[in-house]
């Protein structure tokens, strides 16, 4: 397994499955680019990723990763992987609907000098967005 690879299983197992942001500065840069569908520009520097995963964890309390795959090469990897979680809090400004959601997405990972410094997510935003009820 690659180094990005790895890195990228870390991220969705030991960093977001479980909020452990700790994680976050032992395998992502401090000026780590994240492209996430659901900004319309790039989300950078490690603060500003940390708060917007925090956010959108804050809105499932219980959610879950689960990586169903993980391979890479020279300095990329994808990452293909599972949430669940039930909706019980704020999620950037939705109302919790008390609904359980299951989105699968898959995301690529650049390294550099050991940590993440670019990753560009696509997730499966509008299937999350029906089974909340909102769309």
């Amino acid at each position: 397994m690659t180094i990005a690879a790895t890195l990228g299983r870390r991220f969705f197992e030991d960093l977001l499955s479980p909020g452990n942001w700790e994680v976050g500065t032992k395998i992502l840069a401090q000026n780590i680019v994240m492209h996430h569908p659901a900004s319309p520009v790039p989300i950078e520097g490690w603060p500003a990723v940390q708060g917007m995963l925090a956010a959108f964890r804050a809105g499932f309390p219980d959610l879950h990763i689960t990586v169903q795959d993980s391979f890479g090469a020279g300095d990329r990897a994808v990452v293909r992987w599972q949430m669940t979680g039930t909706h019980t809090a704020d999620l950037f400004g939705m109302p919790p609907t008390g609904k359980a959601v299951t989105v699968n997405g898959i995301s690529i990972v650049r390294e550099a000098g050991g940590l993440i410094v670019e990753d560009w997510v696509s997730e499966d935003t509008a299937g999350m967005m029906r089974q909340l009820g909102m769309a």
